[in-house]
């Protein structure tokens, strides 16, 4: 029984993404000296944040079920840094502003989403990837092709700046995210719920949950993060880009399966999708290293989905 308990350690999904992170850091270190050093691993871990503030939403989507999934994620990123830019102006008075603003509005957008999916009954991929269209749109009207605005000083030197020249801020408030959701999911009634829908809905149902209310609100809270996500992308480039979204939408999907959550719903787990993204984020930095294309990197990312599907279909989810 103590051999059976090792041997679902060492085989669990969670275990192989650790190891595949220092093998890939190891692998780094062998292409570029210098790649295991402690600074740029502190800058490895604050580009995973950005990620791991999407996946965050991804997470809850895919956790609720019924095929969920939202990939206009990294629409709603790239709105969030245009927003946040110009609501900000390069002032400080308007951060509280743009932390209510930025937020209320990917809720909004994602409660649009989760509408149309729990109550019109419209697939989540084909809901979630009309409503990335409509956003980008929108993006493309406010801006007129050209954002205005700027982070302010306080916003960079969070986005920028490091505890003790060391730590990065932005890595710090990941972990505060990360620990508020890991402790929410497994303490939880409301995380209870989710696993509860997840694993079956009509179960859910029949002991009081309104289950199409419930998951419209997940796909809300996924645009909140989203939003979230671009105003804090945006105190770490200073400057408005269309599209900064864009690299988020694939690996924060990937990232979710990799860390253990079933695309089937109902079972997985924050603390994996994070470990997760920051095995894909140390993955991208190798790629761009190596002067990979943005399409060989959709090629893996899209690559390493198949299999992990695959994988998880063979052991029954």
């Amino acid at each position: 029984m103590a051999f059976n308990g090792w041997r679902r350690i060492l085989v669990s999904r969670l275990t192989i993404t650790i190891l595949i992170i220092l093998l890939l850091f190891l692998l780094g270190e062998i292409i570029f000296p210098g790649f295991m050093s402690l600074a740029h691993v502190m800058s490895i871990l604050r580009l995973s944040v950005f990620l791991g503030i999407v996946a965050l939403g991804q997470t809850l989507v895919v956790l609720s079920g019924n095929e969920g999934i939202d990939i206009s994620v990294g629409s709603v990123v790239s709105l969030g840094v245009v927003v946040s830019a110009y609501i900000l102006g390069g002032e400080n008075f308007n951060i509280p502003q743009a932390l209510v603003l930025v937020p209320l509005m990917g809720f909004a957008i994602g409660l649009a989403n989760g509408a149309g999916v729990s109550y019109l009954g419209i697939p989540p991929l084909v809901m979630t990837f009309a409503m990335g269209n409509v956003i980008e749109g929108l993006s493309l009207i406010i801006t007129k092709g050209f954002p205005t605005g700027q982070a302010p000083s306080l916003l960079e030197v969070i986005g920028s700046g490091r505890l003790f020249g060391l730590v990065p801020y932005l890595v710090l408030l990941w972990v505060f995210f990360s620990v508020i959701t890991v402790i929410v999911l497994r303490k939880s009634k409301w995380g209870n719920i989710l696993y509860g829908v997840g694993t079956n809905s009509l179960a859910a149902e029949l002991s009081g949950v309104v289950v199409r209310r419930f998951r419209m609100y997940i796909y809300a809270i996924c645009g909140a993060t989203s939003a979230l996500a671009g105003l804090l992308l945006l105190s770490y480039t200073g400057t408005p880009y269309l599209n900064l979204g864009a690299p988020y939408v694939m690996p924060s999907i990937v990232a979710v399966a990799i860390g253990g959550t079933s695309l089937a719903g109902g079972k997985g787990n924050y603390s994996g999708t994070a470990i997760g993204c920051v095995a894909l984020t140390t993955l991208n930095s190798i790629l761009v290293a190596i002067q990979a294309t943005e399409a060989i990197r959709q090629i893996v990312y899209g690559s390493l989905l198949l299999a992990l599907i695959a994988v998880s279909e063979r052991r029954g989810g």
